[in-house]
């Protein structure tokens, strides 16, 4: 998908719109999301899938996180940005067999791909590829 086809977004304000209408679940489960997206990282996508893929990752780490911290971050490796939730809950898995194949496929129309480290902490990611950033 080429970045002239849509208007860039910023990727942090997205984010927070994103988390406004999950806030209220993660006070009811005592849970801080905290929002780490590098404030100048502006991406050109299909804003509807982006929201997509982004809203079900970060609904299924409050629904699976109780008294704890959820980070979303933004790292940057090569060409490609990865937009990580990180401590996204220790039952995340469970979530995975819910529909995740539509999520997953939305993020591959985007030209991205989602990936999930249980190594330290549960971290579930997107990565999006040089040719979807802006800046």
């Amino acid at each position: 998908m080429a970045t002239d086809l849509y208007t860039p977004i910023s990727l942090h304000r997205f984010v927070d719109e994103l988390t406004a209408g999950l806030l209220p679940r993660a006070v009811s489960r005592k849970t801080i999301i905290i929002n780490q997206i590098d404030r100048d990282l502006e991406v050109g996508t299909d804003e509807n899938l982006l929201a997509f893929v982004l809203w079900n990752l970060l609904d299924r780490a409050v629904n699976c996180t109780q008294n704890e911290c959820i980070h979303i971050e933004s790292v940057r490796i090569g060409e490609s940005t990865m937009i990580r939730v990180r401590n996204a809950g220790v039952y995340f898995y469970r979530t995975l067999a819910n529909n995740f194949r539509q999520v997953q496929h939305a993020a591959e129309k985007l030209g991205g791909t989602i990936s999930v480290d249980y190594a330290e902490d549960t971290t579930v990611a997107l990565t999006l590829h040089k040719d979807l950033l802006v800046a």
